[in-house]
């Protein structure tokens, strides 16, 4: 399966190949310094997120590489440090392609989360964490 998603100028057009690893929104500090708020997002190997066209800017506030249109300045994908996974960013995808699994670094949020999904206060334990979930 290829979904093609562009940034909200369409200068930048990127092909995202199969089906996500997971879907998840990020509450982190980082998510949240760069986006103003949490980071929907789908998670991808790297290799199945490629630019196909247009000019991106990469940057890095403090932890994740994120990539950009050059001209409007969307948020196209996050590297994830330390695995070969990318965040695709859950805004610029065809309507009803984003269903979250859980929320993730929920210390961080700005206020309780009122929705029936994980609300793991760290990382889930597929990813190396505590699976130690919120208690609002």
């Amino acid at each position: 399966m290829h979904t093609a998603v562009q940034c909200t100028c369409g200068a930048v057009e990127m092909t995202l190949t199969g089906q996500p690893l997971t879907q998840y929104v990020c509450h982190c500090d980082d998510c949240q310094a760069v986006h103003g708020k949490a980071y929907a997002c789908r998670l991808y190997p790297a290799a199945a997120v490629v630019v196909q066209r247009g000019e991106t800017d990469i940057f890095t506030l403090r932890t994740s590489p994120r990539t950009k249109c050059q001209r409007c300045g969307t948020y196209l994908f996050a590297e994830v440090p330390g695995y070969n996974l990318r965040g695709v960013n859950a805004q610029i995808l065809p309507p009803g392609l984003f269903t979250p699994e859980f929320h993730m670094q929920c210390r961080y949020a700005r206020m309780p989360i009122g929705d029936p999904l994980p609300h793991y206060k760290g990382i889930p334990a597929r990813f190396n964490g505590s699976d130690e979930l919120m208690t609002w």
